[in-house]
């Protein structure tokens, strides 16, 4: 983990789990709106990753 922080890796893996089920969710509704899926899971992965590096920072 050299040179990344957990918010950096908090919106990649949200990113990645984000599109697969955005992508995966307008295969099944064929709706548009599915894709908000992956900006929730990029948001939710930034927080999360924010807080983690809030407490391992705190020193």
């Amino acid at each position: 983990m050299k040179g990344y922080n957990f918010t950096e890796i908090g919106m990649l893996t949200g990113a990645a789990v984000g599109g697969c089920l955005a992508v995966t969710g307008f295969k099944i509704w064929n709706i548009k709106a599915a894709y908000l899926l992956a900006l929730i899971s990029i948001a939710l992965g930034i927080l999360t990753g924010n807080i983690i590096d809030r407490r391992f920072t705190k020193s």
